[in-house]
């Protein structure tokens, strides 16, 4: 954003990293929201190499007053908090929040319920009217409104005049082993969520029943079709070698709007239809302050919206067809830079 806008935006977004994190511990809070929220990251340095940007890290957070906050740990200070002699250190962060992203989901959805707002699932919208008055026509009618916000990320195709080739699906796997017992304690006795600092990264926590949550990896070809469990094994038992033929019970992938910039992308396609999409696999948080930032938009204050709206974005010609092996190699690329580190 610093190319786009300038540095002066860097107070802006630095404050903003925070807001979804303040919007959720509301909600939560004032709905009663069960969601197993808890307090604590570590991010891990994976390589030696890692140390130096996560330093930098550490000293920007003291700077802006997060001293109380954030720790900068060694190696063997992170084998005091995970029992894994993988990382060569860690920045512990007690600010930010881990939690279970579906209960918050269904929580949030009541809480909109209970204040008016109405819900409709598996009513596919098939195309959105233009004009002074738009409407969303589904399979089974129409819906006339004032305005139409289109935030569906990269679960739609919809306004592909205006919106193909900007946005690209990648397949993000996640896995659970069976529950863990005493040993999800013994493993990470401060429930810390975890993720390292690689470009494409592991990260994982303890469920609320004591199973080991784990994550990684991404898929550009568009297609659900990986072998999770195969694939992220190796990097449980890698992590955790006391965790060396761990049952996997539950394996499960997603599509992430991936923006090659990597700033969420908010505009309008018309006077009264907008769009808000590209988290780039931060969506839990993000998508709290792009949706605070367009509902203010759609009510008629403009100054957070004009913000992300004045960045320039790339879009690629024929869409997902030549974007998604862009992507691939791209992320190919700093793979094998990040090696050579």
């Amino acid at each position: 954003m610093g190319r786009s806008l300038g540095t002066e935006v860097d107070d802006f977004i630095w404050n903003l990293r925070w807001r979804g994190h303040r919007i959720i511990q509301q909600r939560v809070e004032k709905y009663a929201i069960a969601c197993d929220l808890k307090h604590g990251h570590l991010h891990a340095a994976y390589k030696p190499s890692h140390l130096p940007g996560l330093r930098a890290d550490y000293e920007e957070a003291v700077r802006r007053g997060m001293g109380d906050e954030v720790s900068l740990l060694d190696r063997a200070q992170v084998r005091g908090l995970l029992e894994s002699d993988l990382y060569h250190g860690a920045i512990k962060n007690t600010r930010n929040l881990h939690l279970h992203p579906l209960n918050l989901c269904i929580g949030e959805a009541r809480a909109a319920e209970s204040l008016g707002a109405l819900i409709f699932e598996h009513s596919q919208v098939l195309e959105i009217v233009h004009g002074e008055r738009p409407a969303v026509i589904t399979a089974q009618g129409r819906i006339d409104a004032k305005q139409v916000l289109l935030a569906g990320d990269v679960y739609h195709k919809l306004e592909p005049k205006k919106l193909k080739g900007k946005i690209f699906p990648a397949m993000g796997g996640i896995v659970t082993t069976e529950p863990l017992g005493d040993l999800a304690k013994r493993l990470n006795p401060e429930d810390l969520a975890v993720y390292d600092c690689r470009f494409v990264l592991d990260y994982y926590r303890m469920t609320a029943d004591g199973r080991l949550l784990f994550g990684g990896g991404a898929n550009y070809s568009g297609k659900d079709s990986r072998d999770i469990a195969g694939e992220l094994r190796p990097c449980i038992e890698r992590t955790f070698p006391a965790l060396k033929g761990v049952a996997i019970d539950f394996q499960w992938s997603c599509a992430m709007g991936i923006v090659i910039n990597r700033i969420p992308q908010l505009g309008k396609l018309s006077d009264n239809v907008w769009y808000c999409q590209g988290y780039s696999g931060h969506g839990v948080a993000t998508s709290h302050i792009m949706g605070e930032i367009m509902a203010e938009a759609l009510t008629g204050h403009l100054g957070h919206y004009d913000t992300f709206a004045a960045c320039r974005h790339i879009r690629v010609p024929f869409g997902d067809q030549l974007g998604n092996p862009m992507l691939a190699a791209g992320m190919w690329y700093y793979q094998m830079l990040e090696k050579l580190r």
